[in-house]
């Protein structure tokens, strides 16, 4: 649906960059630049994090941008904050608080990146176009696990590496 999406989207927009549909994702929290010394610490506070936090269904619907979709310099589809994601978001704030690293001082507002603008004048005529497709996109899936990412810009774009993944479930460890 997502590639469909941006393809139903893509009319040839010379200063827009469409995110890989592999690469799209969901960040839960950006940590920056991290000490390669601290990823299994991450981990393992990210594992806290989870815990008591069982499989659940993520909801995608609707489409914005950022800062509004009169002139983004982002399209993103939009993810329904449900009770376990947003435990799950407030859980891994204060878990990686611990070790540092800042708590969020902005609300989170889970989405998926379709594309990156560039120019003024496309980012008025693909915010249009994403405009009326704003109420068409409702779809859903499973969360079973995340996954602790290190994430390098390239040319290309930016390069994801899987460091861990922590699997949801029902019961504390």
């Amino acid at each position: 649906m997502i590639k469909a999406l941006q393809e139903g989207l893509d009319r040839g927009w010379k200063e827009v960059s469409w995110v890989r549909p592999a690469s799209i994702h969901l960040t839960l929290k950006f940590l920056g630049e991290v000490d390669p010394s601290k990823i299994d610490a991450i981990g393992g506070e990210l594992e806290k994090a989870a815990e008591g936090i069982g499989p659940f269904t993520v909801s995608v619907e609707g489409v914005g941008g950022f800062p509004n979709l009169k002139t983004p310099r982002v399209i993103w589809v939009g993810i329904r904050e449900g009770p376990e994601l947003s435990k799950l978001h407030g859980n891994i704030d204060e878990r990686l608080s611990l070790l540092d690293f800042e708590k969020d001082d902005r609300p989170f507002q889970p989405h998926l990146t379709l594309c990156r603008i560039r120019s003024l004048a496309e980012a008025k005529g693909l915010g249009k176009a994403a405009g009326e497709l704003k109420t068409g996109i409702s779809m859903g899936f499973r969360a079973g696990s995340f996954m602790l990412f290190k994430s390098v810009l390239s040319p290309k774009g930016a390069e994801h590496t899987e460091l861990k993944e922590i699997k949801f479930t029902d019961s504390k460890k």
